[in-house]
């Protein structure tokens, strides 16, 4: 959108925006078979059960939700990116690549600004 010339206001004003900020445990929530509340159905870390536990309160209090709830606790890329807030990256193949649902994205190939400044190969 910014390559083709939108400001920061036209774009979180787009029907596009709406999507932004929802990730795995953030806006989402999946319910398993057996009760188990996770943070997506491809993110298979339980926070609780259903038949023990009130998915509201689970969704807004629990450890692992909180923290992916909070992208500043992004870790790797993501914890450094500018649009960390905006898409924040996929935690579940965070998770399935690093067994740790806050490092990076490993499907993502955006170098955040803090990387290219940071790296000898972006000198030249």
């Amino acid at each position: 959108m910014r390559a083709e010339g939108m400001a920061g206001d036209q774009i979180r004003g787009s029907g596009v925006a709406r999507g932004f900020g929802i990730r795995d445990g953030h806006g989402i929530v999946f319910v398993s078979n057996t009760g188990e509340i996770c943070p997506a159905g491809f993110l298979p870390l339980s926070a609780g059960n259903v038949r023990t536990h009130r998915l509201a309160q689970v969704y807004r209090e629990a450890p692992l939700f909180a923290s992916l709830h909070d992208s500043s606790s992004f870790q790797g890329r993501c914890g450094f990116c500018e649009y960390h807030a905006l898409c924040g990256g996929s935690r579940a193949r965070a998770f399935s690549a690093t067994g740790n649902p806050l490092e990076t994205d490993p499907l993502c190939l955006y170098q955040p600004a803090a990387t290219a400044r940071s790296t000898p190969a972006s000198d030249g």
